[in-house]
């Protein structure tokens, strides 16, 4: 099956939620990204590419879909989508049998208008990427099928004879009658308009509205079938024999097209504030970027006014880990956090949040934050966090981006040291890379192959928010804290005074 997502068969979804999703807060972005989309599309942000191939597949869609000549087009097929899906909502409310019949009519040459709208755009052969080449491969095949052929012809045949009836209702005495008036050339819209001019936007035929039919409509349309009994039969042979007529392709396009959609809209909303986006250079061993920030940051920074700081880093091929040490507070986690967003948006062959950026192919990402005694299990800290650290050093993951925050913060610091030493080698031995946060400033040298950053401060000792490579300090920030929580020795002194 074609589709824009996957090149080839689609991936199996992972039945349980990876736990970067949270601990990047990528939840919140999601969120932010579909929550006033039409469709439902969150599920399709969970599905993380299993390779290399779908990813770069992907990504040269995306920059398909940010022309405005293809994103245009492809607006007009998802609301000729829409139109059949409304189509068939009211039909499926329905007990009426010719009534669901004319319904189905109209969901049917709305899904024929859908698709010839997306051929007209796969036409003039704006795209440039594999997946719509493969796609406008595979749509001139299905239109030129008789299948397609038949069902547009009798569909649109239905669709013209049916908006050519016409009804005449008189009241005379006291009495309806009902008249056959398909033979006269004006349209009730017509009529509507010479009539009531001022209000011709607003008016439209009572049949051409949604909704069940009133007592009086039922029995008029009743009266008109008796002298259109062809048309009706029609209809309904039509209605039987094309109730799977949706292509699988066709049916799955509008998620898989609001996917990107979404995503460039969301895009577009930050860039308006300044925010840049860019397109990750992929392949090779660096691991750059330029003006990297915290995507969730910035989307809750449209209302609260928080400062978005951007941040640049680069970690060469023979760097496997970062370090990353410094004052509490100081835009560590923060930092770790973009770092997440950086790799898991460029897996999902999107742009990335930074003005520029060079990412390797990983093939997972794992991730283990800080987290809170267990109240349920009733463990503490430590153990909590070696239970959770256990599955991801038992199964190997070569080649996958670790990102690491806090870990074995109640842990002597004797004891710490070692264990978090032992981590860096397990995950450095397997191929992997990524950045340990840590208060541990000893791990910035636990490892030939670990480069030390540290969240840095300006001349006074305030935090920039800023993170840049510097060996670790031990006493960095210290003051900052103290202060913070009035716990220097002249203001403890004040407070027993």
């Amino acid at each position: 099956m074609v589709s824009l997502l996957y090149k080839g068969k689609a991936e199996e979804a992972d039945k349980e939620r990876q736990a970067f999703f949270a601990d990047f807060n990528l939840d919140q972005i999601i969120k932010a990204i579909t929550d006033d989309w039409d469709l439902d599309i969150k599920e399709l942000y969970f599905q993380v590419p299993a390779n290399k191939e779908t990813e770069d597949y992907r990504r040269a869609i995306f920059q398909d879909i940010k022309k405005d000549s293809v994103h245009d087009s492809m607006s007009v097929f998802l609301d000729c989508m829409r139109q059949q899906e409304e189509c068939a909502v009211s039909k499926d409310k329905l007990d009426e049998k010719r009534q669901q019949q004319v319904w189905f009519i109209r969901e049917v040459s709305c899904y024929v208008k859908a698709v010839e709208a997306l051929q007209a755009c796969l036409q003039t052969k704006a795209y440039q990427s594999e997946g719509f080449s493969l796609f406008h491969v595979w749509l001139a095949g299905y239109m030129d099928s008789g299948e397609y052929v038949e069902l547009k012809s009798e569909v649109t045949a239905l669709e013209q004879e049916l908006r050519g009836f016409r009804i005449l209702l008189s009241y005379e005495n006291g009495k309806f009658t009902v008249e056959d008036a398909s033979t006269e050339e004006a349209a009730y819209e017509d009529f509507l308009t010479e009539c009531f001019p001022e209000n011709k936007k607003a008016l439209k035929s009572p049949f051409l509205g949604s909704g069940e039919w009133a007592e009086l409509e039922e029995r008029a349309i009743g009266l008109f079938a008796k002298k259109h009994k062809e048309f009706f039969h029609r209809a309904e042979q039509f209605w039987k024999q094309y109730q799977t007529y949706q292509k699988e392709e066709i049916k799955a396009l509008p998620k898989e097209l609001s996917y990107y959609m979404a995503y460039l809209r969301f895009m577009k909303k930050l860039e308006q504030t300044g925010l840049h986006f860019c397109i990750p250079a992929t392949g090779g061993e660096t691991l750059a970027a330029k003006g990297l920030y915290d995507l969730a940051l910035a989307y809750v920074s449209l209302e609260e006014e928080k400062e978005v700081v951007p941040n640049d880093f680069k970690l060469f091929p023979e760097e496997k880990f970062i370090v990353l040490t410094g004052p509490n507070q100081g835009g560590k986690t923060t930092f770790a956090r973009s770092l997440g967003q950086l790799v898991y948006f460029t897996k999902m062959g999107l742009d990335v949040p930074a003005a520029e950026a060079v990412v390797p192919y990983y093939t997972e990402i794992l991730t283990h934050f800080s987290v809170e005694e267990s109240v349920e299990t009733g463990r503490g800290k430590l153990l909590e966090e070696l239970s959770r650290l256990k599955p991801m050093m038992q199964q190997e993951k070569k080649g996958a981006f670790v990102i690491i925050n806090e870990l074995f913060t109640t842990a002597a610091n004797a004891d710490a040291c070692v264990m978090g030493r032992k981590v860096l080698e397990y995950f450095i031995d397997n191929g992997c890379k990524g950045i340990y946060v840590t208060h541990l400033n000893e791990l910035s040298t636990a490892h030939p192959l670990v480069v030390s950053f540290r969240a840095t401060t300006d001349e006074e000792n305030r935090q920039t928010y800023k993170v840049a490579r510097q060996q670790a300090v031990e006493t960095a920030g210290a003051i900052l804290q103290v202060e913070k929580y009035h716990l220097t020795y002249q203001q403890i002194k004040e407070r027993f005074s």
